[in-house]
């Protein structure tokens, strides 16, 4: 079987060799490469995140959606004497509640155990094998993670006692003169690998996770935990410019957005930047789709911004199975887990991402994102794609959809200059992609920026394609 692969993740090309040589399908390669990345990408993730999946599934001939992102507590609420509210510069400057009162339920691992159980061929241990290896034996940290933890190590991780312990003896050493182990998350890892995906949400992993979030005055229980459930198959579906193109209905708005904006570029309007900004500023309106969130969305649905920390993986296989899953866990609590070794979202503490404030009154509710992996068809070819990047995802993806439906080159259409109208009126651009004035910025070539997007598809033969922007991370066997 030809498989192919595109990450914002290096570690993910690693953990695809790792098992190249057993034949895997494009399932097993999302797997790895997902729970390679949570150990990899110090800092941008955790392996507490949530996640959206967007699927091409080969057996029933069928798109398939999965949400698996964060919840909250059921049990919490108030303002709690232990948050702490930081300013990060990373991604330019901004403001979250950190601790361990910030942590939501994640669903990454029932995502991930349900596509190992319904589409993987490879042993479950065989999958965790390169992950548990490179969190025991060592690993080097990429640059976006030396970049984020240089400027969060004397802040986010120093407000915990056990987080200072895990990073402090690198941080001393300096990040680029060593390899970084996380034994405790090796062993936690390793036990999953043979107790099974379910043990993060009934069984070890979920009590020890419980408890020390419970001890160290958290609101997370271990019947959170228990009770978290995936939604399948909230799926839209529409037509642009003779493709078909599968997202997400809710509540993550990202989909949605990339909609909205496709529909202002088919426009082709000289004043382009003006008709984004228009559909930036009235994103709230029109969200029937989130039925009783509805009027909750549209009142806090401008400080939606969301955090830089989130990773893409795109994967397919010549039997025309694809994948895209985007995953987050907002800035990091700065808390690592004693008992599990892992360290903690601080999803409750991202002020734009929690509707009701800080700890407020959304008792087991997802949280709303921009994450928007999406499923593209074009006649008899299946593509799938997605981008990390905050506010920007949703126009990243529209201007390479918008690309692709006129010179049908994924490449290309990655690599084309891109720009982003925010809701202040003012403009980003990168060179040649919008005309000059005097509320626009123009950055670099290729600025990170501007997302990351990454495809994967079959076109008489798997094809994969990275970006620039995120370190052209791309990969076929």
């Amino acid at each position: 079987m030809k498989v192919s692969l595109s990450s914002t993740s290096l570690q993910s090309i690693e953990a695809a060799n790792a098992i190249a040589d057993l034949n895997p399908n494009g399932a097993d390669l999302l797997i790895t490469s997902v729970l390679s990345s949570m150990v990899s990408d110090l800092g941008v993730i955790t392996p507490t995140s949530g996640a959206l999946l967007t699927y091409y599934d080969a057996d029933t001939n069928s798109p398939r959606t999965i949400d698996a992102y964060l919840v909250s507590p059921r049990e919490y609420g108030g303002e709690d004497k232990e948050q702490h509210k930081i300013a990060i510069a990373y991604g330019g400057y901004v403001e979250t509640c950190t601790g361990v009162n910030t942590f939501a339920i994640p669903g990454i691992y029932k995502l991930l155990d349900y596509i190992y159980e319904t589409k993987a061929s490879l042993p479950l241990d065989v999958l965790f094998e390169y992950p548990i290896s490179i969190a025991k034996n060592g690993f080097k940290l990429n640059e976006t993670s030396k970049e984020y933890l240089g400027y969060t190590i004397d802040t986010l991780f120093s407000i915990h006692e056990e987080s200072i312990k895990t990073l402090k003896v690198y941080k001393d050493k300096g990040f680029d003169n060593t390899e970084i182990k996380l034994n405790k998350l090796a062993d936690t890892y390793d036990h999953m690998s043979k107790n099974g995906f379910e043990d993060f949400h009934s069984g070890d992993v979920a009590m020890n996770l419980s408890k020390t979030i419970t001890e160290e005055g958290g609101h997370a229980t271990f019947e959170d935990f228990k009770n978290y459930n995936i939604i399948k198959d909230s799926i839209f579906n529409t037509r642009y410019k003779g493709l078909e193109i599968i997202g997400h209905k809710g509540p993550s708005i990202g989909g949605l957005m990339v909609l909205k904006y496709l529909n202002a570029l088919s426009t082709n309007n000289k004043n382009i930047e003006n008709i984004l900004l228009n559909v930036y500023l009235e994103r709230k309106n029109n969200f029937e789709i989130f039925e009783n969130r509805a009027t909750l969305i549209k009142s806090e649905i401008d400080k939606l911004s969301s955090s830089p920390s989130t990773i893409q993986v795109s994967t397919s296989d010549s039997e025309n199975n694809h994948y895209s899953i985007t995953f987050s866990s907002g800035y990091g609590s700065g808390v690592v887990c004693k008992r599990t070794g892992m360290f903690l979202n601080n999803s409750l503490g991202e002020i734009e991402l929690n509707p009701q404030g800080f700890l407020g009154n959304t008792h087991g509710e997802r949280l709303i994102s921009n994450m928007s992996p999406l499923l593209v068809s074009d006649k008899s070819n299946n593509y799938v794609i997605g981008s990390p990047g905050a506010d920007r995802i949703s126009t990243a993806i529209a201007q390479v959809i918008d690309n692709y439906s006129t010179n049908s080159d994924w490449n290309e259409s990655i690599q084309k200059p891109r720009f982003h109208v925010n809701a202040d009126g003012s403009i980003r651009g990168e060179p040649s992609s919008i005309n000059k004035g005097d509320n626009v910025t123009i950055t670099d070539p290729h600025d990170m920026y501007f997302g990351g997007v990454c495809v994967t598809g079959l076109n008489k033969e798997v094809i994969a394609y990275g970006d620039k922007r995120r370190g052209n991370i791309s990969w076929k066997n």
